[in-house]
C-alpha cells in the first residue's frame, strides 16, 4: 500500500470522509480575510474551500487523492462556485510569493517528514500577501498516536516516524514548529491540547495545535 492508495481507500469507504462543516476557527475569522485568491493544502472534499467560495473568494487547492478532488470539483460545480482543485503531492508544490489572501493547511502537514514540513511552512509564509492569513492545524506530541508510533514505527527524523506497511510518514508537532515561523505575524488564534474527536470513526482522542495569524 502507498500513501496515495491509503487515502483512496479511506475516501472510497464513505460518501464524505470529513463532513461539510469548515474548521470552526476559519469560520470565526473569515471576515478578516482580505480579497484575493485562497490556497487550500489538502483540500479533500472541499469543506473549507467551499465555505470561502460561497463568500465570493476564488479558491485553489491540491490533494493527493483523486477521489477527494473529484468530489470537491463536483460539489463546487454543482453550486457554481469558483474552486479549482488538482491532484498532486504537497512536497512538489511551488507556492507563488505574495499571492494568497489565505493559506489553509488543516490536518495535512502531519503526513510530511519534519524537514519537509519546515520547508512547507516557509513556502506558506512567503506565499501570503500583506494582511494575508495563515491557518495551520496539526496533531501534536500530546496525541496518543505519538506514544504508539514511538513503540511501533521507525524513527526517521525528530518526531517523524515511518510506517513500512503503509509506506507513509507521521510527524507530530511541538508548538515552536508552528508558531515561530510566523513570530512577526499578528496573532489571531492559538490553541493546543487534547480533545475527543467525534467527527469520523469511533470516538478517539487527538493532541492538537491550531494557529491562525495575519501577515503585517
Amino acid at each position: 500500500m502507498t500513501e496515495k492508495s491509503l487515502w483512496e481507500k479511506a475516501y472510497s469507504e464513505v460518501s464524505l470522509l470529513w463532513g461539510v462543516e469548515p474548521d470552526h476557527v476559519l469560520k470565526a475569522y473569515a471576515e478578516l480575510v482580505p480579497q484575493g485568491p485562497i490556497l487550500d493544502l489538502g483540500i479533500g472534499e472541499g469543506r473549507n474551500a467551499l465555505f470561502f467560495a460561497k463568500m465570493g473568494y476564488e479558491v485553489e487547492g491540491i490533494d493527493i487523492s483523486e477521489t477527494a478532488v473529484e468530489r470537491c470539483m463536483r460539489r463546487s460545480q454543482g453550486a457554481n462556485l469558483k474552486v479549482q482543485a488538482s491532484v498532486g503531492d504537497l512536497r512538489e508544490l511551488d507556492i507563488p510569493q505574495a499571492r494568497y489572501s489565505l493559506i489553509i493547511a488543516a490536518w495535512v502537514l502531519n503526513f510530511l517528514r519534519k524537514g519537509e514540513a519546515d520547508k512547507m511552512m516557509a513556502k506558506i509564509r512567503d506565499g501570503l500577501k500583506r494582511d494575508g492569513i495563515v491557518y495551520v492545524a496539526v496533531f501534536s506530541t500530546d496525541d496518543p498516536g505519538f506514544t504508539w508510533a514511538k513503540e511501533k514505527l521507525e524513527l526517521v527524523e525528530e518526531n517523524t516516524f515511518y510506517s513500512r506497511k503503509m509506506r507513509t510518514y507521521r510527524h507530530y508537532f511541538i508548538k515552536d514548529e508552528i508558531v515561530l515561523p510566523f513570530a512577526d505575524f499578528r496573532l489571531l488564534y492559538h490553541a493546543d491540547g487534547t480533545e475527543l474527536d467525534l467527527d469520523h470513526g469511533e470516538p478517539h482522542y487527538h493532541g492538537f495545535i491550531i494557529y491562525c495569524g495575519q501577515r503585517r
